[in-house]
């Protein structure tokens, strides 16, 4: 069996640092300018947007609330969480299907627009999410009227 002197064993663990460093890409909210999100910001949103709505189409509470802000979960327990859904939500628990359109950074963070397709008729929500340690957080969804649009 081979083993490392104490320079070897440095020499290992400065290689896989540096190995590690470099396969880690920087966060696309890293610098946040205002105006329409880049690329990579509207894919890291509609990722993070379609995961709650997903855990709240399988009526998966605690999943879903884990897309939450951090300040959100400060102030809305699970239990609160899930009755706002259900009492308001009803087209997301129900939606067939949903699809992406206008995302900004404002100055408080990132809102994105989700037309959302239910048995009742199709819905237009603006979500409104942080950026907390450069991870996101969903902090609202309003339902809004065409007019209300980021486009207008």
């Amino acid at each position: 069996m081979k083993s490392l002197t104490k320079q070897g064993l440095g020499i290992n663990l400065v290689l896989a640092s540096a190995l590690l460093t470099s396969c880690s890409s920087p966060s696309p909210f890293e610098s946040l300018s205002a105006g329409d999100c880049s690329d990579t910001q509207q894919v890291a949103v509609e990722k993070h947007i379609t995961g709650q709505i997903n855990a709240i189409s399988a009526e998966d509470w605690s999943k879903a609330y884990t897309y939450a802000a951090q300040s959100f979960q400060n102030s809305i327990k699970l239990e609160q969480f899930t009755a706002i859904i259900a009492a308001q939500y009803q087209m997301l628990i129900n939606n067939q299907g949903f699809t992406f359109t206008n995302c900004k950074i404002t100055s408080s963070g990132v809102s994105q627009e989700v037309e959302v397709i239910d048995p009742r008729g199709d819905y237009l929500l603006l979500y409104r999410l942080e950026v907390e340690q450069l991870q996101l957080g969903i902090v609202a969804a309003s339902v809004i009227e065409a007019s209300e649009s980021l486009n207008t």
